[in-house]
């Protein structure tokens, strides 16, 4: 973030560059160029060239690329959140997934080693599990087990 604030200042500093470049032909026959008069022995097909620099160019370069920083500093953090966010829901699952496996596991000690069970009838009373029931069980607990306990 700095730099982006030292390349605006750079460019809100920067004023309109006027320039003249002369261009000639030396003694040995190079094409030169300077921003100095040519000397005395240079040939007589000299050229003034005038060059322009607007900071408003430079402005709205300076403008994009600030724009271009946004983007992609926003396009990050975007990226940052989806996966902290993907790796926060894993995390939750592997909790619950863990939770549900001792509670299997549970379930399934207890219907091995209880010789007498009772169980919610659903309407507030409670049922004795008999052996058909308790088979029942013990293969949801097993179940259960095969889903939660990998």
């Amino acid at each position: 973030m700095p730099n982006v604030m030292i390349v605006i200042l750079l460019l809100l500093f920067t004023g309109n560059a006027n320039g003249q470049v002369y261009k000639w032909v030396d003694g040995r026959g190079k094409v030169q160029y300077s921003d100095q008069l040519p000397p005395a022995g240079a040939s007589k097909n000299e050229k003034m060239i005038n060059i322009r620099f607007s900071s408003q160019s430079a402005n709205d370069e300076g403008k994009d690329s600030t724009k271009d920083a946004a983007k992609k500093e926003q396009t990050r953090k975007e990226k940052r959140a989806t996966q902290e966010e993907a790796k926060s829901k894993q995390l939750t699952e592997a909790n619950m997934k863990k939770e549900n496996c001792l509670r299997a596991r549970s379930n399934l000690e207890l219907l091995r080693n209880s010789e007498r069970l009772s169980v919610p009838d659903g309407n507030g009373g409670v049922i004795d599990v008999d052996d058909h029931l308790r088979q029942q069980y013990t293969a949801e607990a097993l179940n259960n087990i095969a889903t939660y306990c990998q």
